[in-house]
């Protein structure tokens, strides 16, 4: 079963994989086996995402759709999961 974290208990950590499915933006952490389904503090699950690919480190920013909560995470790999 996929748990859910809160976007300001994970901001920071590195990101090794990312998808999107119909109920949220899902993230495997660096050190977890599991995806976790990422929530906002309103509670919703449904982002703007937007990858940074300059020169160095590569980090995934979301935006919460509902509140505009951001959230920006290192990316350990650049493209997305697929499950």
């Amino acid at each position: 079963m996929t748990r859910d974290v809160r976007v300001d208990t994970v901001q920071g950590k590195v990101v090794v994989a990312w998808h999107t499915e119909e109920d949220g933006l899902f993230l495997r952490l660096k050190g977890d086996d599991e995806d976790q389904r990422l929530v906002c503090r309103c509670g919703r699950s449904h982002w703007i995402i937007r990858e940074y690919v300059p020169p160095g480190a590569v980090s995934l920013a979301v935006t919460c759709h509902g509140c505009g909560t951001r959230g920006t995470f290192s990316l350990e790999e650049v493209r997305p999961s697929h499950s």
